[in-house]
């Protein structure tokens, strides 16, 4: 015995009507959540692949490392690695260095020609939010790069570093 005969008395019309009302209400609820033309197979939208699953030369930035020098493959220390671009990539040029902030966790270097700062290169730990050194070189006029060395994805590579750098030298 259903619901619908217990509420309209057994084997009643009106529990019948009602109950093929309701059964004919369910039945097209069900038929409206099926997939429509399940048969075929619906065309997957092409997604383009994000730009740093390629590791293009010259960028320094993305999830794969480029296949060009940079910090990471270089085999120092990253302080090894600027100083071997600054060496290498600008002869001549003289720099001096000096470690700063919390636990000499920033590393200074500022460029100078015949006694006038030509750059300040400031290498800083991702988290930094020191401006002490970029706010100076505002004042003074001086132009001012940064280098974070412990960014995810950010690889510092050769080209890159040797661009940025060799536009003020």
């Amino acid at each position: 015995m259903g619901f619908f005969d217990k509420l309209f008395g057994g084997g009643s019309e009106a529990g019948k009507a009602v109950e093929d009302l309701f059964g004919s209400l369910l039945n097209g609820a069900k038929q409206q959540n099926r997939p429509q033309n399940s048969q075929q197979p619906q065309p997957v939208p092409a997604q383009p692949a994000p730009a740093y699953e390629k590791a293009e030369s010259g960028f320094s930035w993305g999830d794969v490392m480029p296949d060009e020098p940079n910090q990471y493959n270089f085999g120092g220390t990253f302080t090894d690695y600027f100083e071997t671009i600054f060496r290498e990539d600008f002869p001549g040029t003289v720099y001096s260095k000096q470690f700063t902030g919390y636990n000499n966790k920033r590393i200074v270097y500022t460029f100078t020609a015949g006694g006038t700062k030509k750059l300040v290169v400031e290498l800083m730990n991702q988290f930094s939010r020191a401006q002490g050194v970029r706010n100076e070189c505002a004042r003074e006029g001086v132009p001012y790069l940064r280098f974070y060395y412990d960014h995810h994805g950010w690889w510092n590579t050769r080209a890159y570093v040797k661009d940025r750098v060799g536009r003020y030298l």
